[in-house]
């Protein structure tokens, strides 16, 4: 009569069914362990974005005056400061700002825009700025620099008074 062992096929070897689980497993946890170092690695390596942190403008806001009363508010002659920082508040050297809207330009008539300095500052003088009729206008303010992006969330309201 046969033994249960014979009837399953084993016969007498009693330690085939365990002999490669170990080293295989041990394969795996190798593979795995390296694979594990190197996504670390590539995370470890991947820096932080830059981004522009805070737009800070001087003067906040600009009243133009219809002197002529012909339904055109004006103001000429404005000077603005613009202070750029980045996503940790240090000053952003390097970056382009541009001013748009309420026909704002320079004395030459040219569009408005400048690059800030060692101190996160642009300063524009001699600008002048026009409004038609008494509706409230907004001037926009757009920051850019190569890694940091482009941020446009700043207006400038321009009030007829």
């Amino acid at each position: 009569m046969r033994s249960k062992r014979e009837k399953r096929g084993l016969g007498n070897d009693y330690s085939a069914g365990i002999e490669g689980l170990p080293l295989q497993l041990l394969i795996m946890v190798v593979v795995a362990g390296l694979g594990l170092t190197i996504i670390m690695g590539w995370m470890n390596s991947i820096a932080a974005p830059h981004s522009i942190g805070e737009v800070y403008v001087s003067p906040s806001e600009i009243l133009v005056y219809d002197e002529d009363k012909d339904g055109l508010y004006t103001k000429s002659g404005i000077v603005m400061t613009i202070t750029v920082t980045d996503q940790s508040g240090d000053r952003l050297e390097g970056a382009t700002v541009m001013l748009e809207g309420a026909n704002i330009k320079t004395k030459d008539g040219g569009p408005v825009r400048g690059v800030t300095d060692s101190h996160g500052q642009v300063v524009l003088t001699g600008l002048s700025v026009e409004s038609f009729g008494t509706r409230l206008t907004t001037i926009t303010v757009t920051v850019a620099k190569g890694d940091y992006g482009i941020d446009s969330s700043f207006e400038i309201p321009v009030i007829p008074s």
